[in-house]
């Protein structure tokens, strides 16, 4: 849910920023689109050091190097975040961006199943009728603001 507060707030904030400063040219939603996905990103990679020892548990046990993934998956957040900004390589790290919630989301399935106490998935499987939306929003709001053409 912190994550949808963040994209949302810095998406609001983004476009007001353009509305004051930039008044006489459109707003660019798209562009805006990225700076919100990249402050969610951020956000979400410092949560993988930070809350290194609650992520850990939304991975099974027999996965090996559990705390490296996290930390992996953390810095690849933090590289999404600078390619999204990035004019020259916005649309590619999209494109990876919507492989990698592809990706991450069984550990979402995983940690709600087994009602992991982290991030809401406490409440049990009843929570991925939250967080499956959710997660389909990012792969659109991704697509949407660097994949699709004008």
């Amino acid at each position: 849910m912190a994550t949808l507060i963040v994209l949302l707030a810095t998406f609001a904030f983004a476009i007001l920023i353009r509305f004051i400063f930039f008044s006489q040219q459109p707003i660019r939603y798209r562009l805006c689109g990225r700076i919100a996905l990249a402050a969610m990103l951020l956000f979400a990679g410092v949560s993988h050091f930070l809350l290194d020892d609650d992520m850990v548990k939304m991975l099974p046990e027999f996965v090996p190097g559990r705390y490296f993934i996290i930390y992996a998956t953390g810095i690849l957040e933090f590289c999404f975040a600078i390619g999204l900004l990035t004019p020259k390589y916005s649309r590619l790290t999209g494109i990876l961006l919507i492989a990698f919630l592809v990706c991450v989301f069984p550990s979402n399935v995983y940690a709600a199943v087994n009602s992991v106490n982290f991030g809401g998935n406490e409440n049990g499987p009843i929570y991925l009728l939250f967080r499956a939306p959710l997660q389909i929003f990012f792969i659109g709001w991704s697509w949407v603001s660097t994949v699709q053409k004008n």
